[in-house]
């Protein structure tokens, strides 16, 4: 995690703790005066990650959900740019919280589910503080040098939709017995991955559907009419995708970004806080407060 995104948090605290991706890290949240001093091709030079922690830390849904909504919890923000399921919810061993806290609420917002997660093999490769410690693979076909190897095998002899099913309903299993061994409360909902509902993973699961229910569906996070954040933000602008990649690709060539959608396809800071205000409206619903 990087220290500028999460709190001091000490017994007797409630803390709100975010679980995801670039989504959750903030990548985008930036102001208009950052978007302007991009030099070019933002989409790109955005993705690193690197840039710009300041207000990524500021602006992010967890933080916004504390800053408007929830001022008397702390925040610890384990988003990590680029990492799997696997990997974010790990993070939470690797940044244990003191005993004797008050209110919990641990809140996933789950990235791709064929994302598949392993520790770098050395401290030297792992990234500013540690922070970028995951080696994500993809099942792709690519050129990122020594790691497509392993990227083809991965395709060739082990990934499949049912196994990225699978892996993704275990990795909330884990997630959920974390909190509850601790006396912590968890919801999950998908950043944009559009297959994460029970419906779409119950088809993916074909023959192997009995396990479908190893999750709790009451922890999912639902949103009317919509399949992740990014589908509910994009509605905002006035469209309806399909997919992720049709909102990448109707944002790739932007320079600046619009009111909720940056040129790397995230959320800009009021699409932040969109996203926070419905998880906020979500945890008072559900009287997790």
């Amino acid at each position: 995690m990087y220290k500028t995104h999460c709190d001091q948090v000490n017994p007797g605290d409630n803390v709100i703790i975010g679980l995801g991706d670039s989504f959750t890290q903030g990548i985008g949240a930036y102001s208009l005066d950052t978007w302007k001093s991009i030099p070019h091709d933002p989409a790109r030079f955005n993705i690193s990650g690197q840039h710009f922690l300041d207000e990524q830390a500021a602006n992010n849904w967890v933080r916004q959900l504390q800053k408007s909504f929830l001022p008397d919890y702390k925040v610890i923000n384990l988003g990590v740019n680029g990492a799997g399921n696997r990997a974010t919810i790990r993070e939470m061993y690797l940044n244990p919280l003191p005993d004797n806290l008050g209110n919990v609420i641990v809140i996933l917002m789950a990235t791709a589910i064929e994302r598949y997660d392993f520790l770098k093999q050395s401290d030297e490769t792992a990234g500013i503080d540690w922070h970028y410690k995951w080696q994500t693979i993809f099942p792709t076909i690519s050129d990122r040098g020594a790691i497509s190897r392993l990227e083809k095998e991965y395709v060739e002899q082990i990934h499949s939709m049912r196994n990225d099913a699978l892996q993704f309903l275990f990795n909330i299993c884990e997630a959920k017995n974390f909190c509850r061994a601790r006396g912590y409360k968890f919801l999950f909902g998908s950043a944009f991955d559009m297959q994460i509902n029970r419906n779409n993973l119950m088809r993916d699961l074909k023959e192997k559907g009995k396990y479908i229910d190893i999750v709790d569906w009451n922890d999912f996070i639902t949103i009317k009419d919509r399949y992740s954040f990014m589908d509910m933000v994009d509605q905002l602008e006035g469209n309806r995708s399909n997919t992720i990649h049709d909102i990448f690709k109707r944002n790739a060539n932007a320079k600046m970004p619009s009111k909720y959608i940056t040129p790397c396809s995230h959320w800009t800071i009021e699409g932040q806080f969109k996203v926070a205000e419905y998880l906020y409206n979500e945890l008072s619903s559900r009287n997790l407060l």
